[in-house]
C-alpha cells in the first residue's frame, strides 16, 4: 500500500487518477467539435496595462519590468492560440469567439463584478477589439459578455446545441477567472471539455498553475498545443 506524506500529496494523486479515468482528450470530429476562444482581446496587452494600472495607484516606473514579464508570458500563449485557431479552421472545426464588451454606449449594462473592476467596455472601445492572432473571419460567430462565465453572459449553450456540438476545446484568458468559470459550466452542462494548458493564461504563471489545479482532470481533459496539433493533423 502506498504511503502518502500529507493530504495535499494524496489529493494530487487522487484527482490525477480520477482524471485519467474520466477525462480523455476530446474526439476531434469537425461536426461535433467547436473551438471556444475566450477574451482574446486588446485588454490583455502591455499597452493597455500601462494605461490602466496607474489609475489604481501603481507607479508606472516600477511596473516596467513587470509589464515586460507579462508581455513575454502572454505572447507565448497568444502564439499557441494562433496555431490552434489556424489548424482548427483548416480541419473544419468551428471557432466561436467571445469577448468582454457592453451593448450600451455608456456600458451601463456591465455586470457588477466587471464594473467594480473598471472593466466597462462600450462598443467601439479599443479594449474590446480582438487581437490580430485571433481575429474572427466574417463567417465566424462572435458573442459578447459583461461577466466572467460564457454561459451566464451569452447564449452559447443554445448555439452549441443547435450546431450539434458535443466536444469543446477551450483557449483564452484568464485561467483563474473567465476560463475557469466557463469550463466548469461546460462540464456541468454535459459537454466533453478540454483545455489546452499552454493556450490559456492568467495574469501570472503562478495564478495560471494554481487555477489549473482546480479544473484540469476534474472538469476537463487537458493537453498542450503540440499534442493537440498532432491530433488535428491526423484527423480523418
Amino acid at each position: 500500500m502506498e504511503v502518502f506524506m500529507n493530504l495535499n500529496e494524496f489529493a494530487a494523486q487522487y484527482y490525477g487518477a480520477y482524471g485519467d479515468m474520466v477525462h480523455k482528450p476530446v474526439p476531434l470530429d469537425a461536426k461535433e467539435t467547436a473551438l471556444v476562444l475566450i477574451d482574446v482581446q486588446d485588454c490583455l496587452t502591455k499597452d493597455y496595462y500601462e494605461e490602466a494600472w496607474p489609475k489604481f495607484g501603481f507607479d508606472p516606473e516600477m511596473l516596467k519590468p513587470i509589464l515586460e514579464e507579462l508581455d513575454s508570458y502572454i505572447s507565448g500563449t497568444l502564439e499557441n492560440i494562433g496555431k490552434i485557431l489556424t489548424k482548427c479552421r483548416e480541419k473544419g472545426i468551428r471557432p466561436i469567439h467571445i469577448k468582454i464588451e457592453a451593448y450600451l454606449p455608456d456600458a451601463a449594462d456591465t455586470g457588477r463584478l466587471h464594473a467594480c473592476a473598471g472593466m466597462k467596455y462600450p462598443p467601439g472601445m479599443r479594449e474590446g477589439n480582438f487581437l490580430p492572432v485571433a481575429q474572427p473571419l466574417d463567417d465566424e460567430i462572435i458573442l459578447k459578455k459583461t461577466c466572467s462565465g460564457i454561459h451566464v453572459g451569452t447564449p452559447i449553450d443554445r448555439i452549441l446545441r443547435n450546431l450539434g456540438v458535443k466536444n469543446v476545446l477551450v483557449v483564452g484568458f484568464y485561467t483563474d477567472q473567465c476560463v475557469s468559470s466557463s469550463v466548469r459550466d461546460l462540464a456541468d452542462l454535459g459537454y466533453a471539455t478540454e483545455i489546452i494548458d499552454d493556450a490559456i493564461g492568467a495574469l501570472s504563471k503562478e495564478r495560471h498553475e494554481y487555477a489549473l489545479q482546480g479544473i484540469r482532470k476534474i472538469y476537463a481533459a487537458s493537453e498542450n498545443t503540440e499534442a493537440l496539433l498532432n491530433r488535428l493533423d491526423n484527423m480523418l
